[in-house]
């Protein structure tokens, strides 16, 4: 397997995270099918795939220890496949299933492509996510795709039934927490990012419309 130009990769990342010999073959199957469509397309940024390990499949797969193994789940503008692809590599051999909605048919077809390519139990809608909430699922993924109040509203479908959302955050996470709660009753809790900066997951659960009385 591959590792970045710094020399992580695999071995770095099953230090920190408990994650399968399989779980990485199909990662490996899912970089190859990246780096096939990215010449086509704007996947990722041009000099991040000599840092895909930490930055991407690390960052995603730092999710794992707070999902159940058979987690149904669903990431919202999965893109270029980040967290959706590693998540959905990990879950596919313990009953847990990945939808993955990206609004741009071009991305959606790379993503059923690299879906195919590795044998993941995954399945990729096309889609706006305020558009698909017929789709089935316990947890809610969202990376780079909203500040926090959108990101509320877009998750409503499945948050507001008892679901949690899981998003990757920023260094001004605190500042969108501060303007969902003026829309929005929810807990929630940052959970340190193991990846390096300044991020945050934060993990939302508990929703329920406006803001909770004093």
């Amino acid at each position: 397997m591959q590792t970045d130009a710094d020399g992580f990769g695999p071995e770095q990342i099953s230090k920190q995270i408990d994650v399968s010999r399989e779980t990485f073959e199909r990662l490996d199957l899912v970089l190859a099918c990246l780096d096939d469509w990215r010449g086509r397309m704007n996947l990722i940024g041009p000099a991040e795939r000599e840092h895909i390990w930490r930055r991407h499949v690390f960052d995603s797969l730092q999710l794992l220890p707070h999902l159940p193994a058979n987690a149904q789940l669903v990431d919202l503008g999965s893109g270029g496949g980040f967290p959706a692809l590693p998540l959905a590599c990990a879950l596919s051999g313990s009953g847990g299933h990945v939808t993955m909605v990206e609004t741009v048919g071009k991305k959606a077809r790379f993503l059923a492509a690299a879906v195919e390519a590795a044998g993941l139990n995954a399945t990729v809608r096309q889609g706006r996510a305020e558009n698909v909430g017929d789709i089935s699922a316990d947890y809610v993924t969202a990376r780079a795709l909203a500040p926090l109040p959108k990101l509320l509203a877009l998750s409503s479908s499945w948050l507001l039934r008892g679901g949690t959302g899981f998003f990757h955050k920023g260094a001004r996470w605190k500042e969108e927490l501060t303007a969902a709660s003026a829309e929005w009753t929810f807990a929630s809790q940052a959970i340190p990012g193991m990846s390096g900066g300044f991020g945050v997951i934060l993990k939302v659960a508990e929703v329920s419309r406006g803001q909770s009385p004093d």
